[in-house]
């Protein structure tokens, strides 16, 4: 889908906060709101817009340090990388994974309530589970964006 530079700024807004009504939005475009509806409805049909989420700040749930976890992975017959990327996306905890090139193959971001807590994640859970070879564990000391 080619996006024009109205989608574009209702995709802004959308991303800057998406809890704005229609009408919100339309007005701090100068843009009339059937319009702003019809073009975030095609968006969605085409699959653009994928969902609505909300941002959470996780000091408040207890979940205050963030670390990112590189996995080697060991090839063998009892798990593919894609498999054992996604039963790493199913612990607790874990909030984002994705195969990478390089020197490592997978990276995981994880929340938890301190270091302990991401280190028993890490140690008890990750090292324990089959085609994982090593772990390096980088706490993030500072959020610029996310």
């Amino acid at each position: 889908m080619n996006l024009d530079e109205k989608d574009k700024l209702i995709l802004r807004e959308l991303w800057i906060d998406s809890s704005q009504s229609v009408r919100e939005i339309a007005e701090k475009l100068g843009m009339p709101r059937t319009t702003v509806q019809e073009r975030i409805n095609k968006m969605k049909r085409e699959g653009v817009i994928k969902r609505f989420t909300i941002e959470i700040d996780h000091s408040k749930l207890g979940k205050s340090t963030t670390a990112f976890i590189l996995v080697s992975f060991m090839p063998g017959p009892q798990v593919s990388q894609k498999e054992l990327a996604k039963k790493i996306s199913e612990l607790p905890d874990v909030e984002e994974v994705y195969l990478i090139t390089g020197e490592w193959d997978i990276i995981v971001k994880v929340r938890g309530s301190s270091i302990q807590e991401i280190g028993d994640l890490v140690v008890e859970k990750i090292r324990m589970m089959d085609g994982v070879a090593r772990t390096v564990t980088c706490a993030a000391f500072y959020t610029a964006k996310e």
